[in-house]
């Protein structure tokens, strides 16, 4: 089995409306202070190349078993949009910059912190798959086989989800916030 690990570099957008920001963040303009001036969202996917073997058992049956596990696991997006009312080059879009690295930070530790984990659950999951006599096709078997993989996989996906949104969170935060703002004359 192999793992591997990618990581795109963030993409930076300056066309979105703070109301648009705050319609993507999911929250209410209530909960936001009106409306956010920033958002780092991060995409990740788990890439599985799954190769069985197979022995002729006559009458259509056959013994197949797991051969091969390719994995890559990425964060395949970082986008990071200031609203277009805070231009580069101004204090504020300066200040949204750089709460909104904070977040990029997070993502890829986080992301790191939990590729160890990721690559032991996988490798486990690879070495509990038993060989079986089918009267499946190859490609068949294979698909379960990755299907098999990949339900294993789910915990450690979610228990990543929610830490990484635990610690944005603790970040998101209206002292955070207060404190972000007043590093600006204005807003």
């Amino acid at each position: 089995m192999t793992f591997s690990t990618w990581m795109a570099e963030p993409v930076y957008s300056g066309e979105e409306s703070r109301a648009r920001i705050t319609a993507l963040s999911g929250k209410t303009r209530a909960e936001s202070n009106e409306f956010t001036t920033g958002l780092t969202r991060t995409t990740t996917n788990l890439e599985l190349r799954v190769q069985g073997w197979q022995i002729d058992l006559g009458q259509g049956r056959r013994c197949m078993g797991l051969a091969r596990v390719e994995a890559v696991w990425k964060i395949t997006e970082i986008k990071v949009d200031i609203a277009r009312e805070y231009p580069p080059g101004g204090c504020q879009y300066r200040v949204i910059r750089t709460h909104e690295d904070e977040h990029v930070a997070i993502s890829r530790d986080t992301f790191r912190h939990w590729t160890p984990q990721a690559e032991s659950v996988l490798r486990n999951a690879a070495a509990r798959i038993n060989p079986r006599i089918s009267t499946a096709s190859a490609d068949a078997v294979t698909t379960e086989f990755k299907d098999q993989l990949t339900a294993a996989m789910k915990p450690t996906f979610e228990a990543f989800a929610n830490e990484l949104r635990i610690r944005n969170a603790a970040i998101d935060t209206p002292g955070n916030y207060r404190r972000v703002n007043g590093q600006c004359p204005s807003w």
